[in-house]
Parts: C-alpha cells; structure tokens; sequence
C-alpha cells in the first residue's frame, strides 16, 4: 500500500515522530538492560533472589515437561488471560509484576573522566 500523499510539512513531522519514538524505544531498552544487570548483580538483593528463583524454576520446567505439554500451556494462558473468571486475577498479577519491576532500580553509569578533564573542570 502507498502511503497516503502529504506535503512537505507533514512528512517532516512524520519523520520527527518516528525518530522520537525510535529514541523512546532505545532509551527504554537502555533502561531494561541496566534492570537487568541490577538484579543480575544484586544491587537490590531482595529482587535478586526472587529473579534467580524464577529462573531456577524456569530452568527446572523446560528440562522436565515436555515441549508440546508447555506451547499448550502458553496458549490457553495467552487465549484465556482476559476471560471473566481471570480477568480479576490476570489483574492483580499484571500490577504486582509492574509494581515489582517499576521498584527494581536502574543501576547508575559511572563515567570516569582522566586526569587532564578533571583539572579542567575545577578551574572552570
């Protein structure tokens, strides 16, 4: 499909919009990342070992059920999540999960600037 025509101004900030949101979706990976080496080095203990448990018991489940026994899985809980009688519980696991991952710090980036930059700065 052709996209629709627009004039020069509109693709200008069609283009902007699609860069802001490329720069969203790195800056968000960047985040995940950096979530991902704090719990992988304990910076928050507590979550570090709720993930290492996760995946102990991840690890556990895919060397011993079977493969088709675990798509089935996945499907009825992907196809079902939203239903009546789940949407409730679906819910309240979805908040936990977020309020658990929204609590995980980034870990910091040290930038470690020489000698020379350092004495620069202080005389500025």
């Amino acid at each position: 499909m052709a996209p629709p025509p627009m004039n020069t101004m509109e693709q200008l900030l069609a283009v902007q919009n699609a860069i802001s949101q490329a720069e969203q979706l790195v800056q968000d990976g960047n985040i995940v990342l950096l979530k991902f080496r704090a719990l992988l080095l304990s910076i928050l203990p507590q979550a570090s070992d709720r993930f290492a448990t996760l995946l102990v018991f991840t690890a556990l489940v895919l060397a011993l059920v079977p493969s088709k026994y675990m798509l089935l899985v996945v499907f009825l809980e992907t196809f079902t999540r939203y239903s009546p009688p789940r949407k409730a519980s679906t819910e309240r696991w979805m908040r936990r999960l977020r309020e658990w991952w929204f609590n995980i710090p980034a870990a910091t980036v040290v930038i470690k600037l020489r000698q020379s930059e350092k004495g620069d700065k202080k005389r500025k």
